[in-house]
């Protein structure tokens, strides 16, 4: 009875959390956009569905964390440009009593040092710029087939004189049916608000809500992966229709079919035996928004990654494709501090 009214509980906090938060216009804190596991970049970005034996995979959707995951820690490293390095960690611990599964992870930014200027352009010395997001997440098993979890952030951010802080909430579903194979995933990922903002007008975090689906098939090693982002607007291309015909001289629509696939990214992943997982993604947004007029799109949208899984030792990669010229790798590990029990 306590589980079921939880449940219930929970699913009415997300409608109203919701349905709270502002749809449109800019957002604060983008970095929160970012994905953050090498598998999830490698299948395409976003991937709420798709349950991994490593824990970084819960920055995704919280109900995503499970026993299995008890004692075991993850680090990402990354670097998205010559100056911009990032860190993600996360451990989680299993409680046998309460049988519920608690993680915490850390999130570290740092864009550099940067020119202090004033309104003249004099040099005024040195900043650093930095984004740090602190998380608490648990999650717990509700009947047979269904899992539902939530992730506490506080973020602290900092660009020279100018800091910030802020609260945000995950709330995620997740059913698995694993003798057939299949999985559905849903998450809402950034409801919160600014406690301190950089100046007097607060802004809205980067809300969203994913949805998602992944099968496996019965007589092939290969599991398929449907992700829907960013399903409280329908229409999310910038399409900057003057600059197109000002530089260009024509003026970019979107009709109807390409506003509803811009929310679909694809992923796949085939299975090598029992310790290599080869995988690939795309992005619909992603390669619409990136492509540059009049020059080769190439992989724009396109990841891929593998994954190598030890007894107790995971290794993941992942590289994903911004424009011809630019991509994004990712390394990551984790670790079984012990061995897990059946």
């Amino acid at each position: 009875m306590i589980a079921r009214t939880a449940f219930v509980g929970f699913c009415l906090m997300t409608g109203i959390a919701a349905f709270g938060q502002t749809l449109g216009g800019s957002a604060v804190y983008n970095f929160m956009r970012l994905q953050l596991h090498p598998q999830a970049g490698a299948l395409g970005g976003r991937n709420v569905s798709d349950l991994k034996v490593d824990p970084g995979m819960i920055s995704e959707n919280p109900a995503l964390l499970r026993k299995l995951h008890h004692a075991s820690v993850s680090a990402n490293f990354t670097s998205l440009a010559p100056t911009i390095t990032g860190l993600f960690a996360v451990g989680a611990y299993h409680l046998k009593k309460p049988s519920t599964t608690v993680a915490l992870g850390v999130t570290h930014l740092l864009y550099g040092e940067q020119a202090e200027t004033d309104a003249a352009g004099n040099v005024l010395g040195q900043f650093r710029a930095y984004d740090q997001m602190i998380g608490i997440t648990a999650s717990r098993q509700y009947s047979q087939h269904w899992f539902y979890g939530a992730g506490l952030k506080f973020i602290n951010s900092k660009y020279g004189a100018f800091t910030s802080l802020g609260l945000a909430l995950d709330v995620g579903l997740n059913y698995l049916n694993e003798e057939k194979m299949i999985q559905f995933g849903f998450a809402a990922k950034n409801m919160g608000t600014q406690l301190k903002a950089y100046t007097n007008a607060k802004e809205d975090l980067p809300f969203d809500l994913v949805l998602g689906v992944t099968k496996q098939l019965d007589k092939a090693p290969i599991r398929f992966s449907i992700t829907a982002q960013r399903l409280h607007q329908f229409d999310i291309l910038y399409n900057d229709t003057l600059f197109m015909e000002n530089n260009f001289g024509v003026r970019s629509k979107t009709g109807f079919g390409t506003k509803l696939l811009s929310h679909f990214i694809l992923g796949t992943d085939l299975l090598v035996g029992d310790k290599l997982v080869l995988t690939m993604g795309y992005n619909v947004l992603r390669r619409r928004e990136l492509k540059i007029q009049n020059v080769a799109t190439g992989l724009t949208g396109f990841s891929y990654g593998c994954a190598l899984q030890l007894e107790r030792l995971r290794l993941y990669y992942a590289r994903t494709h911004y424009q011809s010229a630019l991509s994004h790798h990712q390394i990551s590990f984790s670790f079984g501090l012990a061995r897990k029990e059946n």
